[in-house]
Parts: structure tokens; sequence; C-alpha cells
């Protein structure tokens, strides 16, 4: 699948050097309840991204996010199904910093989003955020997602109980 600059593809097992450059920074996954990610922590996500790839049909898709000038690999994104049949997906991505500020994150949320609706025939696609992460809903709202629900302690990080947003975009269909 391709945007414009943008390749986003399944998971090889010799991606683990890109992907670790990224997961073991410890600001990176500031506002995730994984990271920074230790070696097995990162093959460990890897061969989960790949699994999900042998399921019939197939519901979690993990994506490596490459630019396509060079194949480099700068980040990950996915939209996962709430189940096989369900309407509703979650989303989520993670840009390498080296590359962030240029727009990458956008332009692979809004190409998830169309192949949500365009191809997994969805009805509503959702995501959450630390609410102090400014960057990731600044994104969705790029995208005209709208913020639907202030979670209280949603997710425990570092020791801490944390809130989120919920974001929220529907199917025009």
């Amino acid at each position: 699948m391709n945007t414009e600059r943008l390749h986003l593809r399944s998971y090889k097992t010799t991606d683990y050097e890109r992907v670790h450059l990224y997961g073991s920074l410890p600001d990176f996954s500031q506002y995730d309840v994984w990271g920074p990610n230790t070696k097995e922590d990162t093959h460990n996500f890897i061969a989960d991204c790949i699994s999900k790839y042998s399921k019939n049909p197939i519901y979690e898709f993990e994506l490596a996010v490459c630019l396509i000038e060079n194949e480099l690999l700068i980040g990950g994104c996915g939209i996962r199904r709430d189940s096989q049949e369900s309407k509703v997906a979650s989303l989520g991505y993670a840009i390498h910093p080296d590359f962030q500020s240029k727009g990458y994150a956008t332009e692979v949320t809004s190409k998830l989003i169309e192949f949500g609706f365009n191809e997994l025939n969805l009805a509503v696609i959702y995501a959450t955020c630390d609410t102090r992460n400014t960057a990731s809903f600044k994104v969705m709202e790029k995208l005209e997602m709208k913020r639907v629900g202030h979670i209280k302690e949603h997710k425990q990080i570092r020791g801490h109980m944390r809130d989120s947003y919920r974001y929220e975009i529907y199917s025009a269909k």
C-alpha cells in the first residue's frame, strides 16, 4: 500500500535494526505503555506483527512505514479491527524522531482511514492518545477525526495513571 511518499508493507524479520533504533529511545515511548524496548522486546514485536498475517481473515494489520525513494523504514502503523467480523477498528502510528514534523504521520493515518473504510468496510475508526501528546492528537484533528472522549486514568505509564483522548471518524456510507 502506497501514499505519495511512503510504502506501507508487512514487517520482515530483517526490520529488527531499524525498528529498534526508535523503539529503544526512552523519549519516543514516553506516552505509551510499551518501551523503551529491549532487544528482546523488539524481536517479539516484529514476530507478533508477522504472525498476525497468518490469520484468516486478517483483522489486525501491522505495517512498516518506509520511504518510497529508498525503502528506508522510518516507523510503523496499524489498523486493528476489534474482532474478525467487527465494523470498528483502532489505528495507531509511530514515526522515528528523525522523520517527525514532515507530515508522514498524517499521510500514514490518512491512508489507514481510506483502507479501513474502502477495503475493510468499517463503520467507525478510532484512536486514543495520551492527553499530553499534542503532536498525536493534532494529526487526528487534521484528518477530521472528532474528539469524543476524555478517558480518566486510562493507561498506566511508567507507574503513573494517565488520561487519554479518544478520537473517532465515521464512514460516509
